[in-house]
Protein backbone atom coordinates (compact mmCIF):
# COMPACT_ATOMS: atom_id res chain seq x y z
CA UNK A 1 0.00 0.00 0.00
CA UNK A 2 2.84 2.41 0.91
CA UNK A 3 4.62 1.76 -2.41
CA UNK A 4 1.38 2.50 -4.24
CA UNK A 5 1.14 5.86 -2.46
CA UNK A 6 4.78 6.63 -3.31
CA UNK A 7 4.16 5.87 -6.98
CA UNK A 8 1.09 8.08 -7.20
CA UNK A 9 2.84 10.90 -5.29
CA UNK A 10 5.73 10.95 -7.81
CA UNK A 11 3.41 10.52 -10.76
CA UNK A 12 1.17 13.33 -9.49
CA UNK A 13 4.10 15.74 -9.16
CA UNK A 14 5.35 14.88 -12.65
CA UNK A 15 1.87 15.27 -14.12
CA UNK A 16 1.48 18.67 -12.45
CA UNK A 17 4.80 19.86 -13.87
CA UNK A 18 4.01 18.59 -17.36
CA UNK A 19 0.59 20.21 -17.25
CA UNK A 20 2.14 23.52 -16.24
CA UNK A 21 4.70 23.31 -19.04
CA UNK A 22 2.08 22.56 -21.66
CA UNK A 23 -0.13 25.37 -20.42
CA UNK A 24 2.71 27.86 -20.80
CA UNK A 25 2.16 29.73 -24.07
CA UNK A 26 4.80 30.85 -26.54
CA UNK A 27 4.66 34.42 -25.22
CA UNK A 28 5.35 33.11 -21.72
CA UNK A 29 8.59 31.48 -22.91
CA UNK A 30 10.38 34.77 -23.56
CA UNK A 31 12.88 36.14 -21.05
CA UNK A 32 14.31 39.64 -21.37
CA UNK A 33 17.95 39.56 -20.31
CA UNK A 34 19.75 42.62 -18.92
CA UNK A 35 23.25 42.26 -20.38
CA UNK A 36 26.17 42.80 -17.97
CA UNK A 37 28.69 45.50 -18.77
CA UNK A 38 31.45 44.61 -21.23
CA UNK A 39 29.72 41.38 -22.21
CA UNK A 40 31.01 39.81 -25.42
CA UNK A 41 28.66 36.83 -25.57
CA UNK A 42 27.58 35.60 -28.99
CA UNK A 43 23.88 36.28 -28.50
CA UNK A 44 22.77 34.28 -31.55
CA UNK A 45 24.69 31.19 -30.39
CA UNK A 46 23.31 31.59 -26.89
CA UNK A 47 19.78 31.95 -28.19
CA UNK A 48 20.25 28.93 -30.44
CA UNK A 49 21.08 26.68 -27.46
CA UNK A 50 18.07 27.87 -25.47
CA UNK A 51 15.64 27.55 -28.37
CA UNK A 52 16.76 24.05 -29.30
CA UNK A 53 17.03 22.67 -25.77
CA UNK A 54 14.19 24.38 -23.93
CA UNK A 55 12.26 26.54 -26.44
CA UNK A 56 13.01 29.55 -24.25
CA UNK A 57 13.43 32.84 -26.11
CA UNK A 58 16.17 35.06 -24.70
CA UNK A 59 15.85 38.67 -25.81
CA UNK A 60 17.37 42.02 -24.88
CA UNK A 61 15.77 44.45 -22.45
CA UNK A 62 15.90 47.75 -24.39
CA UNK A 63 13.72 49.58 -21.88
CA UNK A 64 16.32 48.90 -19.18
CA UNK A 65 19.04 51.03 -20.81
CA UNK A 66 20.53 53.39 -18.24
CA UNK A 67 19.10 51.47 -15.29
CA UNK A 68 20.86 49.19 -12.84
CA UNK A 69 20.18 45.48 -13.16
CA UNK A 70 18.13 45.34 -9.96
CA UNK A 71 16.17 48.48 -10.86
CA UNK A 72 15.33 46.95 -14.25
CA UNK A 73 14.04 43.77 -12.60
CA UNK A 74 12.02 45.63 -9.98
CA UNK A 75 10.52 47.89 -12.65
CA UNK A 76 9.52 44.83 -14.68
CA UNK A 77 11.42 45.87 -17.82
CA UNK A 78 13.81 42.91 -17.50
CA UNK A 79 13.33 39.28 -16.46
CA UNK A 80 16.93 38.16 -15.99
CA UNK A 81 20.08 39.92 -14.83
CA UNK A 82 23.39 39.19 -13.16
CA UNK A 83 24.24 40.79 -9.83
CA UNK A 84 27.05 40.40 -7.35
CA UNK A 85 26.30 38.10 -4.44
CA UNK A 86 27.24 40.90 -2.08
CA UNK A 87 24.23 42.90 -3.31
CA UNK A 88 21.76 43.54 -0.45
CA UNK A 89 18.48 41.63 -0.52
CA UNK A 90 15.77 43.29 -2.59
CA UNK A 91 12.12 42.32 -2.23
CA UNK A 92 10.65 40.48 -5.21
CA UNK A 93 14.05 39.30 -6.53
CA UNK A 94 15.02 35.63 -6.54
CA UNK A 95 18.26 33.80 -7.40
CA UNK A 96 18.52 31.18 -10.11
CA UNK A 97 22.17 30.05 -9.99
CA UNK A 98 25.67 31.35 -9.32
CA UNK A 99 27.11 31.71 -12.82
CA UNK A 100 30.67 33.03 -12.47
CA UNK A 101 33.11 34.70 -10.11
CA UNK A 102 33.80 38.39 -10.52
CA UNK A 103 37.24 39.77 -9.64
CA UNK A 104 38.34 43.28 -8.77
CA UNK A 105 40.69 44.78 -11.40
CA UNK A 106 42.55 47.85 -10.12
CA UNK A 107 43.87 50.23 -12.79
CA UNK A 108 46.05 53.20 -11.80
CA UNK A 109 46.89 56.10 -14.13
CA UNK A 110 50.55 56.11 -15.15
CA UNK A 111 50.96 59.78 -14.23
CA UNK A 112 49.10 59.48 -10.93
CA UNK A 113 51.07 60.94 -8.04
CA UNK A 114 49.31 59.98 -4.80
CA UNK A 115 49.06 62.60 -2.06
CA UNK A 116 49.93 59.93 0.50
CA UNK A 117 51.50 56.68 -0.82
CA UNK A 118 50.43 54.96 2.40
CA UNK A 119 46.83 55.98 1.67
CA UNK A 120 46.45 55.52 -2.08
CA UNK A 121 42.81 56.66 -2.17
CA UNK A 122 43.41 59.94 -0.35
CA UNK A 123 42.84 62.82 -2.74
CA UNK A 124 42.25 60.39 -5.62
CA UNK A 125 39.55 60.53 -8.26
CA UNK A 126 38.00 57.07 -8.51
CA UNK A 127 35.86 55.61 -11.28
CA UNK A 128 33.86 52.60 -10.04
CA UNK A 129 32.79 50.96 -13.30
CA UNK A 130 29.09 50.20 -13.32
CA UNK A 131 28.80 51.46 -9.73
CA UNK A 132 29.59 47.92 -8.60
CA UNK A 133 28.19 47.03 -5.17
CA UNK A 134 31.19 44.82 -4.41
CA UNK A 135 33.68 47.55 -5.33
CA UNK A 136 31.81 50.08 -3.22
CA UNK A 137 31.98 47.62 -0.33
CA UNK A 138 35.76 47.18 -0.76
CA UNK A 139 36.26 50.94 -0.98
CA UNK A 140 34.20 51.35 2.19
CA UNK A 141 36.35 48.80 4.04
CA UNK A 142 39.64 50.32 2.83
CA UNK A 143 38.76 53.96 3.52
CA UNK A 144 37.44 53.07 6.96
CA UNK A 145 40.69 51.27 7.81
CA UNK A 146 42.71 54.24 6.50
CA UNK A 147 40.63 56.73 8.45
CA UNK A 148 39.44 58.51 5.31
CA UNK A 149 36.18 60.41 5.07
CA UNK A 150 33.99 60.69 1.92
CA UNK A 151 35.39 64.20 1.35
CA UNK A 152 38.94 62.80 1.19
CA UNK A 153 38.38 61.21 -2.24
CA UNK A 154 36.12 61.69 -5.25
CA UNK A 155 33.87 59.10 -6.94
CA UNK A 156 33.07 59.87 -10.59
CA UNK A 157 30.98 58.06 -13.18
CA UNK A 158 32.24 56.65 -16.44
CA UNK A 159 31.04 59.56 -18.54
CA UNK A 160 32.81 62.19 -16.47
CA UNK A 161 35.12 64.62 -18.27
CA UNK A 162 37.53 64.50 -15.34
CA UNK A 163 40.13 61.74 -15.83
CA UNK A 164 40.15 59.14 -13.11
CA UNK A 165 43.27 58.45 -11.10
CA UNK A 166 42.05 54.97 -10.28
CA UNK A 167 39.64 52.75 -12.24
CA UNK A 168 38.02 49.87 -10.37
CA UNK A 169 36.43 47.23 -12.58
CA UNK A 170 34.64 44.19 -11.12
CA UNK A 171 34.06 41.37 -13.58
CA UNK A 172 35.12 37.88 -14.66
CA UNK A 173 38.72 37.11 -15.54
CA UNK A 174 38.53 37.15 -19.32
CA UNK A 175 41.79 37.78 -21.21
CA UNK A 176 39.88 37.82 -24.52
CA UNK A 177 37.70 40.77 -23.59
CA UNK A 178 39.50 43.78 -22.09
CA UNK A 179 37.11 46.48 -23.21
CA UNK A 180 37.22 47.88 -19.68
CA UNK A 181 40.93 48.69 -20.02
CA UNK A 182 41.94 52.29 -20.73
CA UNK A 183 45.36 53.03 -22.28
CA UNK A 184 47.66 54.96 -20.02
CA UNK A 185 46.78 52.87 -16.98
CA UNK A 186 48.40 49.79 -15.44
CA UNK A 187 47.11 47.01 -13.21
CA UNK A 188 48.25 46.98 -9.59
CA UNK A 189 48.18 44.30 -6.92
CA UNK A 190 46.54 44.84 -3.56
CA UNK A 191 49.63 43.39 -1.85
CA UNK A 192 51.94 46.01 -3.35
CA UNK A 193 54.88 46.49 -0.95
CA UNK A 194 54.01 50.20 -0.72
CA UNK A 195 50.53 49.32 0.57
CA UNK A 196 50.69 49.17 4.38
CA UNK A 197 47.37 47.31 4.46
CA UNK A 198 48.34 44.63 1.96
CA UNK A 199 47.78 41.84 4.51
CA UNK A 200 44.16 42.93 4.81
CA UNK A 201 43.39 41.54 1.35
CA UNK A 202 44.49 38.04 2.20
CA UNK A 203 42.36 35.70 4.29
CA UNK A 204 41.49 38.50 6.71
CA UNK A 205 39.10 40.12 4.24
CA UNK A 206 36.70 37.15 4.45
CA UNK A 207 36.37 37.75 8.19
CA UNK A 208 35.23 41.31 7.54
CA UNK A 209 32.75 40.25 4.84
CA UNK A 210 32.40 36.49 4.13
CA UNK A 211 31.01 37.24 0.67
CA UNK A 212 34.41 38.60 -0.40
CA UNK A 213 37.34 36.23 -0.92
CA UNK A 214 40.95 36.88 -1.80
CA UNK A 215 42.09 35.68 -5.22
CA UNK A 216 45.25 35.89 -7.32
CA UNK A 217 45.19 36.84 -10.99
CA UNK A 218 48.07 34.77 -12.40
CA UNK A 219 50.95 36.56 -14.08
CA UNK A 220 50.55 37.24 -17.83
CA UNK A 221 46.83 36.52 -17.73
CA UNK A 222 46.25 39.87 -19.40
CA UNK A 223 48.38 41.59 -21.98
CA UNK A 224 48.12 44.73 -19.88
CA UNK A 225 50.92 46.61 -18.09
CA UNK A 226 51.26 45.50 -14.49
CA UNK A 227 50.25 41.88 -15.03
CA UNK A 228 53.84 40.77 -15.62
CA UNK A 229 53.55 39.45 -12.07
CA UNK A 230 50.70 37.86 -10.07
CA UNK A 231 48.10 40.31 -8.80
CA UNK A 232 46.37 39.85 -5.45
CA UNK A 233 42.74 40.92 -5.59
CA UNK A 234 39.30 40.17 -4.18
CA UNK A 235 36.43 38.24 -5.72
CA UNK A 236 32.77 37.51 -5.17
CA UNK A 237 30.24 35.20 -6.80
CA UNK A 238 27.96 36.65 -9.45
CA UNK A 239 24.36 35.43 -9.48
CA UNK A 240 21.80 35.05 -12.22
CA UNK A 241 18.66 36.54 -10.72
CA UNK A 242 15.06 36.89 -11.80
CA UNK A 243 11.74 38.17 -10.56
CA UNK A 244 9.77 36.23 -7.98
CA UNK A 245 6.56 36.39 -10.05
CA UNK A 246 7.92 34.54 -13.10
CA UNK A 247 6.31 31.10 -13.65
CA UNK A 248 7.81 28.13 -11.84
CA UNK A 249 7.84 26.06 -15.04
CA UNK A 250 9.76 28.73 -16.98
CA UNK A 251 12.55 29.10 -14.40
CA UNK A 252 12.63 25.33 -13.97
CA UNK A 253 13.29 24.95 -17.71
CA UNK A 254 15.87 27.76 -17.61
CA UNK A 255 17.77 26.16 -14.71
CA UNK A 256 17.60 22.73 -16.33
CA UNK A 257 18.99 24.07 -19.62
CA UNK A 258 21.83 26.00 -17.97
CA UNK A 259 23.00 22.98 -15.97
CA UNK A 260 22.40 20.18 -18.45
CA UNK A 261 23.77 22.16 -21.42
CA UNK A 262 26.66 23.75 -19.52
CA UNK A 263 29.27 22.39 -21.93
CA UNK A 264 27.53 24.16 -24.84
CA UNK A 265 27.39 27.45 -22.94
CA UNK A 266 31.02 27.16 -21.84
CA UNK A 267 32.00 26.74 -25.49
CA UNK A 268 30.26 30.05 -26.22
CA UNK A 269 31.56 32.04 -23.23
CA UNK A 270 33.75 30.09 -20.77
CA UNK A 271 34.35 33.11 -18.53
CA UNK A 272 30.59 33.50 -17.94
CA UNK A 273 29.34 29.93 -17.70
CA UNK A 274 32.22 27.84 -16.33
CA UNK A 275 31.11 28.65 -12.77
CA UNK A 276 27.65 27.11 -13.19
CA UNK A 277 27.18 24.24 -10.74
CA UNK A 278 24.55 22.47 -8.69
CA UNK A 279 26.96 22.17 -5.76
CA UNK A 280 26.37 25.38 -3.86
CA UNK A 281 24.74 26.29 -0.59
CA UNK A 282 21.58 28.38 -1.15
CA UNK A 283 22.08 29.85 2.33
CA UNK A 284 25.23 31.59 1.06
CA UNK A 285 23.24 33.57 -1.52
CA UNK A 286 21.99 37.12 -0.94
CA UNK A 287 18.64 36.19 -2.49
CA UNK A 288 16.36 33.19 -1.91
CA UNK A 289 16.16 30.67 -4.74
CA UNK A 290 13.28 31.00 -7.17
CA UNK A 291 10.75 28.18 -6.72
CA UNK A 292 11.48 26.89 -10.22
CA UNK A 293 15.23 26.71 -9.58
CA UNK A 294 14.67 25.04 -6.21
CA UNK A 295 12.30 22.52 -7.79
CA UNK A 296 14.94 21.52 -10.35
CA UNK A 297 17.85 21.40 -7.89
CA UNK A 298 15.81 19.17 -5.56
CA UNK A 299 14.39 17.02 -8.35
CA UNK A 300 16.21 13.85 -7.22
CA UNK A 301 15.45 14.27 -3.55
CA UNK A 302 12.82 11.90 -2.13
CA UNK A 303 9.32 13.22 -1.68
CA UNK A 304 7.59 13.51 1.68
CA UNK A 305 6.22 9.97 1.51
CA UNK A 306 9.58 8.58 0.44
CA UNK A 307 11.50 10.43 3.14
CA UNK A 308 9.19 9.14 5.84
CA UNK A 309 8.42 5.74 4.32
CA UNK A 310 10.04 3.83 7.19
CA UNK A 311 8.25 5.94 9.77
CA UNK A 312 4.97 5.48 7.92
CA UNK A 313 5.55 1.71 7.77
CA UNK A 314 6.21 1.70 11.50
CA UNK A 315 3.07 3.74 12.17
CA UNK A 316 0.99 1.42 10.00
CA UNK A 317 2.45 -1.59 11.82
CA UNK A 318 1.74 0.00 15.21
CA UNK A 319 -1.78 0.87 14.08
CA UNK A 320 -2.29 -2.73 12.99
CA UNK A 321 -1.12 -3.92 16.41
CA UNK A 322 -3.45 -1.49 18.17
CA UNK A 323 -6.40 -2.53 16.01
CA UNK A 324 -5.59 -6.20 16.62
CA UNK A 325 -5.44 -5.54 20.35
CA UNK A 326 -8.78 -3.69 20.23
CA UNK A 327 -10.42 -6.51 18.27
CA UNK A 328 -9.02 -9.09 20.70
CA UNK A 329 -10.26 -7.06 23.65
CA UNK A 330 -13.73 -6.73 22.13
CA UNK A 331 -13.87 -10.47 21.50
CA UNK A 332 -12.77 -11.11 25.09
CA UNK A 333 -15.49 -8.81 26.41
CA UNK A 334 -18.14 -10.49 24.24
CA UNK A 335 -16.96 -13.92 25.38
CA UNK A 336 -17.05 -12.80 28.98
CA UNK A 337 -20.60 -11.48 28.57
CA UNK A 338 -21.53 -14.76 26.87
CA UNK A 339 -20.24 -16.69 29.89
CA UNK A 340 -22.31 -14.46 32.17
CA UNK A 341 -25.55 -15.00 30.26
CA UNK A 342 -24.86 -18.75 30.34
CA UNK A 343 -24.99 -18.52 34.13
CA UNK A 344 -28.50 -17.07 33.87
CA UNK A 345 -29.50 -19.94 31.56
CA UNK A 346 -28.31 -22.43 34.19
CA UNK A 347 -30.18 -20.66 37.01
CA UNK A 348 -33.41 -20.46 34.97
CA UNK A 349 -33.26 -24.16 34.04
CA UNK A 350 -32.51 -25.05 37.67
CA UNK A 351 -35.62 -23.16 38.79
CA UNK A 352 -37.66 -25.03 36.17
CA UNK A 353 -36.43 -28.38 37.50
CA UNK A 354 -37.38 -27.41 41.06
CA UNK A 355 -41.01 -26.78 40.09
CA UNK A 356 -43.32 -29.54 41.46
CA UNK A 357 -46.72 -27.85 41.18
CA UNK A 358 -46.85 -26.81 44.79
CA UNK A 359 -44.11 -24.12 44.80
CA UNK A 360 -45.22 -22.34 41.61
CA UNK A 361 -45.58 -18.94 43.28
CA UNK A 362 -42.12 -19.14 44.83
CA UNK A 363 -40.55 -20.21 41.53
CA UNK A 364 -42.28 -17.35 39.70
CA UNK A 365 -40.93 -14.87 42.25
CA UNK A 366 -37.41 -16.23 41.87
CA UNK A 367 -37.74 -16.07 38.07
CA UNK A 368 -38.79 -12.43 38.40
CA UNK A 369 -35.79 -11.67 40.62
CA UNK A 370 -33.53 -13.49 38.15
CA UNK A 371 -34.98 -11.42 35.31
CA UNK A 372 -34.50 -8.18 37.28
CA UNK A 373 -30.90 -9.12 38.03
CA UNK A 374 -30.27 -9.82 34.34
CA UNK A 375 -31.67 -6.40 33.35
CA UNK A 376 -29.52 -4.67 35.99
CA UNK A 377 -26.47 -6.39 34.52
CA UNK A 378 -27.63 -5.35 31.05
CA UNK A 379 -27.90 -1.72 32.15
CA UNK A 380 -24.43 -1.94 33.75
CA UNK A 381 -23.17 -3.35 30.41
CA UNK A 382 -22.12 -6.59 32.04
CA UNK A 383 -24.40 -8.32 29.55
CA UNK A 384 -24.90 -7.60 25.87
CA UNK A 385 -28.35 -6.92 24.42
CA UNK A 386 -27.84 -9.48 21.69
CA UNK A 387 -29.40 -12.72 20.49
CA UNK A 388 -28.23 -14.58 23.63
CA UNK A 389 -30.11 -12.15 25.90
CA UNK A 390 -33.24 -12.46 23.75
CA UNK A 391 -33.03 -16.25 24.06
CA UNK A 392 -32.76 -15.83 27.83
CA UNK A 393 -35.95 -13.69 27.97
CA UNK A 394 -37.72 -16.24 25.73
CA UNK A 395 -36.62 -19.00 28.11
CA UNK A 396 -38.12 -17.11 31.05
CA UNK A 397 -41.38 -16.66 29.15
CA UNK A 398 -41.54 -20.36 28.32
CA UNK A 399 -40.85 -21.41 31.94
CA UNK A 400 -43.54 -19.00 33.21
CA UNK A 401 -46.01 -20.34 30.67
CA UNK A 402 -45.26 -23.95 31.72
CA UNK A 403 -45.66 -23.07 35.37
CA UNK A 404 -49.01 -21.40 34.76
CA UNK A 405 -50.17 -24.41 32.71
CA UNK A 406 -49.22 -26.83 35.50
CA UNK A 407 -50.87 -24.63 38.10
CA UNK A 408 -54.16 -24.51 36.13
CA UNK A 409 -54.20 -28.27 35.77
Amino acid sequence: MIFRYLFFAKFGSLLLLLTTLVACGEADRELRFFQPAYSDVDESALQNVFEKRSHILISDAPEAVGMSSLAALVAGVADLAVVENITPFTSGIRAVLPVYRSVLHVLVRESFDPVNPAKLLQGATINIVGNSVAVNRVVSIVTKRQGLKPDDYTIINQGSSVPADIILYFGPINPVNTNWYVPGYHLVSLDDPQNPQRELYGDRLAYIDPRLQSIVIPALTYDIPGNEKPLLSVASDTLLVTRKDLPLSLIYALTQTLIEQKSRFVAIAPHLFSGITESFDPLDLSFPLHRGARRYLHRDEPGVLERYAESINLLVYMLFLVLSAVVAFMRWRLHRKKNRIDQFYVKALALEERADGENTRQILEELHELEQEAFRWLIAEKLAANESFRIFTDLLQRIRADLHTRDSN
